[in-house]
C-alpha cells in the first residue's frame, strides 16, 4: 500500500490549497488577536522574515533538492514530463515539514510570539508559490507579471536548469541561474520533457 501519492485528484489538490488557507487564517487570527497592539510590530517583522525565508527556501528546495537529490529528483521529473498533471507534495508531508522545520525550532528558540508569525510568513509565501505555480501551468492571462513568470518557468522546464524561483527571480539573480530570454523563444516547451536519469 502506498502512503505517498504525488499525483492528486482534483479534490485532494484543492483540499490541500484550502487547508493551507485555513491554517493561514487561523494563525493570522491568533497573531492579530493575541497580546496588546504594541506587540504587533514585532509580529509583523517575524511575518516579513518568514516571507523572506520562504523565497530562499523556494529557490534552495527547487534547485538542490528537487533537481539533485534522489528520490525527489525522480519525483520532480514527473512534473517536468507532465507539467499540467496535479503533482504535488502530500499535505501531511508538507505540513509535517513546516511544523518540524519551521514552527518547532522557532517555538523552542523564541516562544509562540516568534513561532506563530514566522510560520505564518513562511506559509503565506508557500501558498503564494502554490497559487502562482498553478496559474503558470493552468491559466491563460494577459497579466505582465504572470506572463514573465510563465516565460521564465517555461525556460526552466525546457532546459531543466536555471530560473529555480517560481514567484520571483531574486535568488536566481543572486546565484546567477537566470539569463535573458529572447523574445522569439517559445513561451512553453513544444514537447514534453523526458525525465532525467535516476
Amino acid at each position: 500500500m502506498r502512503l505517498i501519492f504525488l499525483e492528486h485528484s482534483r479534490t485532494a489538490y484543492w483540499v490541500d490549497m484550502l487547508l493551507y488557507c485555513l491554517v493561514i487564517v487561523v494563525l493570522g487570527g491568533f497573531v492579530g488577536l493575541s497580546g496588546p497592539a504594541i506587540r504587533h510590530w514585532p509580529s509583523l517583522a517575524w511575518i516579513g522574515l518568514g516571507l523572506g525565508v520562504w523565497t530562499l527556501l523556494e529557490y534552495v528546495l527547487h534547485r538542490f533538492v528537487l533537481h539533485v537529490m534522489p528520490p525527489f529528483r525522480g519525483w520532480h521529473a514527473q512534473h517536468h514530463a507532465r507539467p499540467t498533471a496535479l503533482i504535488c507534495t502530500p499535505t501531511f508531508v508538507s505540513g509535517a515539514l513546516f511544523a518540524g522545520l519551521v514552527f518547532a525550532p522557532a517555538w523552542a528558540l523564541g516562544g509562540l510570539e516568534a513561532a506563530c508569525p514566522l510560520t505564518l510568513g513562511v506559509l503565506m509565501g508557500y501558498q503564494f508559490y502554490s497559487f502562482t505555480h498553478h496559474a503558470i501551468h493552468h491559466w491563460r492571462s494577459d497579466n505582465a507579471w504572470l506572463h514573465r513568470r510563465k516565460r521564465q518557468h517555461s525556460f526552466h522546464h525546457g532546459e531543466q536548469s536555471g530560473f529555480y524561483g517560481v514567484t520571483n527571480s531574486l535568488w536566481d539573480q543572486v546565484f546567477r541561474t537566470a539569463r535573458p530570454i529572447r523574445p522569439q523563444e517559445p513561451s512553453w516547451p513544444a514537447q514534453s520533457v523526458s525525465p532525467p536519469p535516476s
